[in-house]
Parts: structure tokens; C-alpha cells; sequence
């Protein structure tokens, strides 16, 4: 099995790339349809509904022009252009909706925000 480390991946919103990126997740899911029939002892599924969302963690500046172009996103509530781009340069592309933002500090430490994103449409990996 082959293991990488994570230098060279990358999120863009907007066709700007985030700096100061700690971690960042694309998680894609298929909802199910139970089709079992009433008396029948074995469950049943169909592949329903595509689903996805974005999260992760960011160190916190509000002077990065970064960080402007995701909370543009928050403000506008309107899905924008999200980029995760592997160190493999395999890449995948979503609209989504920023559904979270949640700056957060400790004493003596920096000040992060955590955000998460739903995924509206189509995913694209290349």
C-alpha cells in the first residue's frame, strides 16, 4: 500500500487558494432506498441520492485575501467554485454552499476557523 504525505495539496473557493490551510475533507456518500418488501426476512437497497460535503480547518487572518474570499462565501450564501487538490494532482471540483463558519481561539495560540460546505450538483474527479 502506498502512503503520501500531504505536501502540495491544495483548496481553492473561487478560483482563489486558500493559505494557511491545517486540514481539509471532501466526503461523498449515496443515500440509500430501502425497497423491502413487507414479510420478506432479507433487507433490500437501491442506490438513491448523491450527496457531499467540504470542511476544514484554516489558521485565521482576516487581511489574507484567502480568507476574504471564504467569507465572501459565507456572507453571500450563495454556492461558489470549491477545488481540493491532491499532492497527485488528482482534483476534485463541486459547487457548494458554505453552511459553517466557526472562528475559534485559545489562549496563547493563533486563531482558527473551522468550516464545512455543502456540495449542490455534480462532483468532478479528475
Amino acid at each position: 500500500m502506498a502512503v503520501y504525505n500531504t505536501s502540495g495539496c491544495s483548496l481553492t473557493v473561487g478560483g482563489t487558494a486558500l493559505a494557511n490551510l491545517i486540514d481539509a475533507t471532501v466526503e461523498l456518500s449515496i443515500e440509500t432506498i430501502d425497497t423491502t418488501e413487507i414479510g420478506n426476512l432479507d433487507r433490500k437497497f437501491i442506490s438513491g441520492i448523491r450527496t457531499g460535503t467540504i470542511s476544514g480547518n484554516l489558521y485565521y487572518d482576516q487581511a489574507n485575501v484567502q480568507i476574504d474570499a471564504l467569507e465572501k462565501a459565507v456572507k453571500s450564501g450563495t454556492a461558489v467554485a470549491f477545488v481540493f487538490t491532491l499532492h497527485t494532482n488528482a482534483t476534485y471540483s463541486a459547487s457548494a454552499i458554505v453552511t459553517s463558519w466557526s472562528p475559534s481561539a485559545a489562549v496563547a495560540d493563533v486563531v482558527r476557523v473551522a468550516f464545512s460546505a455543502q456540495i449542490t450538483g455534480e462532483v468532478t474527479i479528475a
